[in-house]
């Protein structure tokens, strides 16, 4: 039985959390309001990462799976940056487990 690796990414913390970290002169509630003035609706994905390579997204609205090509900007780069890092944990327990 392969391990999974489960991660929630929530557009709407994603650019809230990118906001706060890249802006000196807003504050939270400010970012808050910012976000909430637009007329977008969100991405809420659950990606469900396994040992094998393999990953199965789920969209949390509508309980439909997408597929890694769907995927674009922000949540593209979610699910570029946690499949490199699993690949590098998995590298590096691989070398400790034989060495």
């Amino acid at each position: 039985m392969s391990r999974s690796h489960n991660f929630r990414f929530i557009e709407r913390d994603y650019w809230y959390h990118k906001a706060l970290c890249n802006s000196d002169s807003l504050l939270p509630g400010q970012i808050e309001e910012l976000i909430d003035e637009t007329d977008h609706s969100y991405i809420d994905y659950t990606f469900k990462f396994y040992d094998d390579g393999s990953v199965t997204i789920i969209d949390n609205d509508t309980n439909n799976r997408i597929k890694p090509r769907e995927l674009t900007g922000a949540v593209y780069d979610f699910y570029v940056r946690k499949r490199i890092h699993l690949i590098k944990a998995n590298l590096q327990e691989k070398i400790l487990q034989y060495a």
